[in-house]
């Protein structure tokens, strides 16, 4: 009776601490949650999104991080709202969302500056020297109502010329819109990412009327040395839910962005899959370059940025002008710290 009674006890025993560990286990979070990201086709836009999975910073912070590839601004917040993302680019994307009624939050700045040209095409060099000189001419954007165009309105505005004084074309990015510059499809365009390189490398002395990729350019287009470049967003509600896991994403994301401004051209574009270089490697280097002397020192998202996004935007859309849009609780810096 006494064996019995012993193993009886010794079986409650297990019971309970096998009832505690399931219970333990039950309430702590996951040790490697999930965070999938939508990016651009263009990954010098998010190179340093790229750099924290090839360097190991997302499983240091004992993240799973998936990165996919969204075509299209559209689709980037069909992602966002259907849950097949929790992360992506979106700098402006917050005030145009919440002029809808949706809470989208600006959560992490990776450049401080737009890398963009407005540069005149080789046919129409020496023909156009200003924003004035583009009266009356064919500029091109990479899609009509695109981020682009409403930056080309921009320019037009603040240089006492309206939309309608031009004609927008839509050229696309990268190799189509360096056709469409060549072939004079357009005196002038808004030219992105590597293709800037691309096409002054291939057409040196070619005219550029507007460049943000320096401060000193940013600071004559928007009257700001800063201006966020690439942005990362997430819904509110993840943001919200998900504390912890923002944070660590935030902290391997600011790892990769040191890193990046602290090694070499040479060497970040070997940390590049073969894929997300371009074929000249002097303008891939270049473009590097660009891209380390607009990284954020901080990921912060500096005083007045927001209200300079919401001027752009309200000059071309009507929705974002009439809305009363809280600018405090678009963009964020919460994640940037904490444990």
């Amino acid at each position: 009776m006494a064996i019995l009674y012993v193993a009886m006890e010794k079986l409650k025993i297990c019971r309970f601490a096998l009832a505690l560990t399931t219970a333990a286990l039950m309430a702590a979070p996951p040790s490697n949650p999930e965070v999938r990201v939508a990016v651009s086709s263009d990954a010098i836009t998010l190179l340093p999104v790229h750099l924290a999975q090839t360097l190991g910073f997302y499983q240091q912070e004992g993240l799973a991080v998936s990165l996919a590839e969204i075509k299209s601004a559209n689709k980037t917040l069909d992602a966002l709202h259907d849950g097949s993302a929790n992360v992506a680019l979106g700098t402006t994307v917050p005030i145009q969302t919440a002029a809808e009624g949706q809470s989208i939050q600006g959560f992490l700045v990776i450049y401080s500056r737009i890398n963009t040209v407005l540069v005149v095409s080789p046919t129409a060099n020496g023909k156009v020297h200003t924003v004035a000189d583009l009266k009356g001419r064919r500029i091109g954007v990479s899609n009509l109502g695109s981020g682009s165009q409403i930056f080309l309105n921009y320019l037009l505005s603040v240089n006492g010329l309206q939309p309608a004084d031009v004609t927008a074309v839509a050229i696309g990015v990268g190799a189509p819109s360096l056709a469409a510059m060549e072939k004079g499809d357009v005196d002038a365009a808004l030219v992105l990412g590597g293709a800037i390189n691309l096409l002054l490398r291939a057409h040196p002395g070619l005219t550029i009327v507007a460049d943000t990729r320096t401060a000193e350019g940013s600071a004559r287009v928007f009257g700001s040395a800063s201006y966020p470049g690439s942005l990362l967003v997430a819904e509110e509600s993840w943001l919200k839910a998900n504390p912890d896991t923002a944070r660590r994403f935030v902290r391997a994301v600011k790892k990769a962005m040191q890193w990046m401004g602290e090694h070499s051209p040479e060497e970040v574009r070997a940390n590049m899959r073969d894929d997300q270089r371009m074929t000249d490697a002097d303008a891939d280097l270049a473009t590097i370059r660009d891209f380390q002397h607009m990284l954020s020192p901080d990921g912060a998202i500096e005083k007045g940025s927001p209200e300079i996004m919401y001027k752009v935007l309200a000059t071309s859309l009507e929705n974002v002008r009439t809305a009363h849009i809280d600018l405090a609780k678009a963009y964020t810096n919460e994640y940037l710290t904490g444990k």
